[in-house]
């Protein structure tokens, strides 16, 4: 009875001290449409017909389905949003290299994101917008909070985006390989990405453009409401959303996320960024 007792403490001990990871890194090694291949904790409406993982590389495919603004239906419609659970700390870096093509739909697009939810994250995507010249680079920070904490509740900051143009013909011409960046420090986050494999990036909003007020698990902004859903984990994750009849394609070769306890310099960042770019042979889902 005593080692009974003794071995219960020590795994409700074990419970209480787990805690996420500080890194994810991903190079897509597996093989098939599971999440298990993919190497992703779980995903939000995972649709196997979407997605396939082979040669080192997580290709996808856009789906029907957004997380844009959907703040009574959780999750949101989006499919094969996928993602990993890691301790935010004071700053998260997450980055991936990305392949496009068939990028010809308004409003489709894919990339990388980090939040709690569906309702309370920022996503960063090479996305069509026949408004922005085609093909953009979009960055969309929404916070659920902001809404239902207003009065009257309503729109006070909910939804905040940016798109930087990079031109393209439509339909599509080849296909295109971007660097895409997402860097939190705190509640402020700031977006990159590089279409010349990290020699240079570009930051959405312009230099210095800061998403504020996003929201981190426990913390609704101070708005006197926290709609954020459980498990009230912070996730990063890649995402490919928009459908349509000829849906635009997705390789993703590398993923990255690194939590710090110290803010890094963005210098740095463009050292080590370049350093790690590597492409794969491309993969075509059937």
């Amino acid at each position: 009875m005593r080692n009974l007792i003794t071995a219960t403490a020590t795994l409700v001990l074990v419970c209480q001290t787990y805690a996420a990871p500080t890194s994810v890194s991903l190079n897509f090694n597996g093989s098939g449409s599971t999440l298990a291949a993919t190497g992703f904790d779980a995903a939000y409406n995972l649709n196997p017909t979407g997605f396939v993982v082979g040669s080192g590389v997580l290709a996808m495919d856009t789906l029907p389905g957004d997380t844009f603004g959907d703040f009574e239906n959780d999750p949101d419609s989006a499919q094969n949003f996928f993602y990993s659970d890691i301790e935010p700390l004071d700053q998260t870096i997450l980055e991936t290299t990305v392949n496009v093509s068939s990028l010809n739909a308004n409003f489709h697009g894919g990339g990388i994101w980090m939040g709690t939810d569906t309702d309370h994250y920022i996503r960063l995507a090479a996305f069509h917008n026949s408004f922005e010249g085609n093909i953009a680079i979009e960055a969309l920070r929404e916070n659920e909070d902001l809404w239902v904490g207003a009065t009257p509740p309503g729109p006070g900051g909910d939804i905040v985006s940016r798109a930087a143009s990079i031109g393209g013909a439509s339909p599509q011409v080849g296909s295109l390989d971007l660097v895409l960046r997402l860097v939190r420090t705190g509640n402020d986050v700031e977006a990159f990405f590089s279409t010349d494999l990290g020699a240079n990036f570009t930051q959405v909003g312009g230099d210095g453009f800061i998403f504020d007020r996003f929201a981190l698990p426990g913390d609704p902004q101070g708005n006197g409401s926290n709609t954020i859903e459980a498990p009230a984990t912070f996730k990063v994750g890649v995402y490919a959303l928009g459908g349509g009849v000829v849906p635009a394609h997705f390789e993703f070769d590398t993923f990255s996320a690194v939590s710090t306890p110290e803010p890094t310099s963005f210098a740095v960042l463009m050292l080590g960024g370049t350093l790690a770019i590597r492409r794969k042979t491309s993969r075509r889902l059937a």
